[in-house]
């Protein structure tokens, strides 16, 4: 019994000794594919390629990357940039001057108003006027008279050059200039010529646009690294090779449910009117920490298919392919976030000869 027990205990062994040989060259045989794959990714330069010069290779280091958060949002006017001309005494749209689009300095006249009270009003100041500079007597009175005449003609909407005008010719005009009380952009026009308005009508909207908000969406995550006062670089989908300085000015209101973001109010300059409300914006927030991050070209990244890959260098003249993942950092500089590390070569310059170089190769194995 004991003899036939160890004779089938030495056959099991046997077997089982077989079993993981089998198993492990089923491995090698699995193995093999990734290998040629691997070789296939290969890509040998030419020298002619490399004689141009047309690709550089530069070896990856680490360097001090200043922290930003970036956020998107949306251009909007400063609200205390922002007026509105209306009539303050009824009458008859006689001309209008401005319309949307229109750039208009503080004091440009936007239309006439025809107003019977506002001639009226004008009589009366003239009236008392000329009694109050009449010699002799006591003329405290029609001063009075003629002073609350001119408060009222303010009151009725007449500008300091309306009363020089009348001061100065002594001659009252029956349409009222309406006047733009700041320099800015014609964002609305609700005048027509002929129409009749009542006092207190809304006709014009103008925007000061020389500084603006930005109101960006901030994740949760983020808002423990933003505070008031921190520098910010934005971006414009209108214009992608500009820069627009501002600063973070508040957050504000409650995170929203659906996104889990929080407004955040940026203040920017636009000394030259290109950014305007409604446009799309990219901010990205100087956090003031900084960390260690690799930072390339971004001509090295090329697109294929849904990845992004760069080219490492083996030797001079060889490269393999790397997929990547990348953060843009504006200004032709991109991070990379996984796929190469330090002390690694790529092809800063020259992806796109590399790219067709491989497509090449691949047809003319097809």
């Amino acid at each position: 019994m004991r003899s036939n027990f160890g004779t089938r205990h030495l056959l099991m062994s046997i077997l089982l000794f077989a079993q993981m040989v089998a198993l492990g060259c089923g491995t090698e045989q699995q193995e093999a594919p990734a290998e040629v794959a691997a070789a296939d990714s290969i890509i040998h330069l030419p020298a002619a390629s490399l004689a141009s010069g047309e690709v550089r290779i530069e070896t990856l280091s680490e360097a001090l990357l200043a922290d930003t958060v970036v956020v998107n949002g949306q251009i909007q006017p400063k609200p205390l940039n922002v007026a509105h001309v209306s009539t303050r005494v009824s009458g008859t749209i006689q001309s209008v001057q401005s319309v949307i689009g229109d750039h208009v300095g503080k004091g440009r006249v936007l239309a006439t108003l025809y107003s019977p009270e506002f001639f009226a009003a004008e009589g009366d100041y003239l009236l008392a006027h000329e009694r109050a500079e009449l010699d002799g007597g006591d003329v405290s009175e029609f001063r009075n008279v003629a002073h609350s005449a001119r408060q009222r003609l303010e009151l009725l909407g007449a500008g300091a050059e309306d009363l020089d005008r009348l001061d100065r010719t002594h001659e009252a005009i029956p349409y009222l200039p309406l006047r733009s009380p700041i320099a800015g952009v014609v964002t609305e026009v609700e005048a027509g010529a002929g129409r009749q308005v009542p006092a207190g009508t809304d006709l014009f909207g103008i925007v000061d646009l020389r500084e603006v908000w930005a109101v960006v969406d901030a994740y949760e995550r983020d808002l423990g690294r933003l505070h008031a006062g921190q520098a910010a670089m934005l971006s414009a989908t209108a214009f992608p090779s500009l820069a627009f300085r501002g600063r973070v000015v508040s957050l504000e209101g409650s995170i929203k449910e659906t996104t889990r973001t929080l407004d955040v109010r940026l203040e920017v300059g636009n000394p030259e009117l290109k950014l305007r409300p409604g446009m799309f914006v990219t901010a990205r927030i100087a956090t003031g920490s900084a960390r260690k991050a690799i930072v390339i070209d971004e001509a090295a990244v090329q697109s294929q298919g849904d990845s992004k890959v760069v080219y490492v260098a083996l030797t001079d003249s060889t490269f393999v392919t790397r997929a990547v993942e990348v953060r843009s950092l504006g200004g032709n500089r991109a991070e990379i976030l996984a796929g190469l590390r330090a002390g690694e070569r790529i092809a800063s310059r020259g992806g796109f000869l590399l790219k067709s170089q491989a497509a090449k190769s691949q047809l003319s194995e097809e």
